[in-house]
């Protein structure tokens, strides 16, 4: 699950927004595959090894991933996974949410609490963010590459 709880019993007044390595790495594999899209299938450990993920986990993730409709597979010497739709289709939060499980922002108390309003804008913007697609990451991820591209 992802939570943004604004509190933490170490240090109460910092908020913790949290998500697991497998959010993490799965929205890592769909970006890759995405851009990919339409190509021959990749094999997992083309993007385990490209991304620093371990393979047996990846392994794992793309099943779930998988079942959520995100990723096809193929089997044989040619096989790997693919995305399964594309990339303008995929949101980055309903990845999460076959990953993670319910994104729970801001917990219902804090929604009825004296700065509820403020709790409730912090999770309209943080969703705002989370309704960006793969497209979007992949566009963005090359408009960031080509910013530091520098000639001599």
């Amino acid at each position: 699950m992802i939570t943004l709880c604004p509190y933490n019993h170490v240090r109460p007044e910092v908020l913790v927004f949290t998500i697991s390595a497998k959010g993490v790495y799965g929205l890592t594999a769909i970006v890759a595959l995405g851009a990919r899209f339409n190509e021959r299938p990749v094999q997992i450990r083309e993007i385990a090894d490209a991304h620093e993920i371990p393979q047996h986990y990846l392994e794992q993730i793309l099943v779930i991933l998988k079942k959520g409709g995100f990723v096809e597979s193929y089997r044989g010497a040619q096989g790997g996974y693919s995305i399964a739709r594309e990339p303008r289709s995929i949101r980055v939060c309903d990845v999460l949410e076959v990953l993670e499980g319910r994104l729970e922002i801001v917990p219902d108390q804090k929604r009825d609490s004296e700065l509820g309003f403020f709790w409730c804008g912090l999770e309209r913007k943080i969703r705002e963010l989370l309704d960006t697609t793969v497209a979007d990451l992949l566009e963005e991820k090359s408009r960031a590459q080509h910013r530091f591209i520098y000639t001599i």
